[in-house]
C-alpha cells in the first residue's frame, strides 16, 4: 500500500500542474510564493512566466469553496476552475460547470460584485450594489444560488488584488534560465 501513496500523491501533483497550466495559460513551470497577507480567501499562490494562480477557500452556502484562479502580469483573469465545493446539488453545485457564470471573468481585473436584481429572499442579500464607479465589475449570479455565486467572485476578486499589489510590492524572486 505505501507504494501506491506514492502514486497517489505523483498523480494528484500532476493534476495540480495541470490545472494550474489551464488556468494561465502559456505557463509551463510555477513556483510557490510566500503569503503572509492578510487576504484569509487566499489559501496559495504559485508564480508562473507570464502571471499567478492564486488558491482560494472561501466559504459558500453548504461549504468551502476550493478555487484555482489565474492572473495575468496586468491583473486580468485568464482563467478560473472550480476544484473542490460542497454546495446544492443543482444549485451552488452548478458552480463547477455553469460555464456561462464562470465565462464572465476572463479578461476582466477589478473587484467583482453580483448582481441580485430584486435580491434572492433566502440569500440574505439586499439588492443593493456598494459599487465604486469604475472599480467594480457586476457579473450576474447564478439562478438560484446567489450566495455561492458570491463566494466566488470574492475569490476572483482576491486573486485579482493580490496580483495587482504584488505588481508593486512583490518580493518574488525573479525567472532566468
Amino acid at each position: 500500500s505505501y507504494a501506491l501513496q506514492g502514486v497517489a500523491a505523483e498523480k494528484a501533483n500532476a493534476e495540480h500542474l495541470r490545472l494550474m497550466r489551464t488556468v494561465l495559460p502559456g505557463s509551463e513551470n510555477f513556483t510557490l510564493e510566500p503569503y503572509a497577507g492578510e487576504d484569509a480567501n487566499i489559501v496559495s499562490v504559485h508564480k508562473g512566466e507570464n502571471g499567478f494562480v492564486v488558491e482560494t477557500r472561501t466559504y459558500g452556502y453548504a461549504g468551502d469553496i476550493t478555487m484555482y484562479v489565474g492572473v495575468s502580469n496586468d491583473g486580468k483573469v485568464t482563467g478560473l476552475v472550480v476544484n473542490d465545493m460542497q454546495e446544492t446539488y443543482g444549485l451552488g453545485a452548478e458552480a463547477l460547470t455553469d460555464h456561462v457564470f464562470l465565462a464572465q471573468f476572463p479578461n476582466k481585473g477589478g473587484n467583482f460584485t453580483v448582481a441580485t436584481h430584486g435580491a434572492d429572499a433566502s440569500s440574505g442579500a439586499t439588492g443593493d450594489a456598494a459599487a465604486t464607479a469604475g472599480e467594480d465589475i457586476e457579473v450576474d449570479a447564478i439562478t438560484g444560488a446567489t450566495v455561492t455565486s458570491k463566494a466566488i467572485a470574492r475569490s476572483v476578486s482576491s486573486a485579482v488584488a493580490y496580483v495587482t499589489g504584488a505588481e508593486v510590492t512583490s518580493s518574488a524572486t525573479t525567472w532566468g534560465g
